[in-house]
């Protein structure tokens, strides 16, 4: 096990769960933090590319949100925006969430864990380190693919309830 996956693996969650970090993505490759974001069922973040859930030529289902937690980017010395997730979540350890389970946040949004695993691609190595890819890819912390179950704001700060599927 190397270095960086010892510190992933003993990355602790601890406080209240909330969103850390909001991020857009108007354009392949362009990611924009914004303090408040609108999120549509079926679609995602409004304002970002349509082609953000096709990877490889086809369409994922269950791709309209991803997220990575807060932790992991600390771990990785890495800035919220670089991997071009759209959520950063702080007290959130993803990879304990199974699939089907439902993330309230805010008000009003929720959001359901997809049955597809969020895997590290050659592009997180580019934009942060292949030791990076391999590190998360081994410790199973590279984020989550979430479905949107239902829209509304989203706000920095917002707290997070996570919940079974229903």
């Amino acid at each position: 096990m190397s270095q960086l996956e010892h510190r992933l693996d003993a990355i602790e969650y601890s406080g209240a769960a909330r969103l850390h970090a909001i991020i857009q993505k108007p354009a392949v490759g362009v990611h924009v933090r914004v303090d408040r974001a609108d999120v549509v069922e079926g679609l995602g973040l409004e304002g970002d590319h349509r082609k953000k859930d096709w990877w490889k030529g086809e369409r994922i289902p269950e791709r309209e949100v991803t997220a990575i937690s807060k932790e992991v980017m600390e771990v990785l010395e890495t800035a919220v925006d670089v991997p071009g997730d759209n959520l950063v979540l702080e007290g959130v350890d993803l990879r304990a969430l199974k699939p089907g389970c439902l993330l309230r946040v805010g008000p009003s949004v929720v959001l359901q864990r997809a049955q597809k695993t969020h895997r590290p691609c050659d592009l997180f190595a580019r934009r942060i380190s292949e030791e990076a890819r391999k590190a998360v890819a081994q410790c199973e912390l590279r984020g989550a693919l979430f479905s949107v179950v239902h829209g509304g704001t989203l706000s920095l700060g917002d707290s997070i309830i996570i919940e079974s599927q229903s």
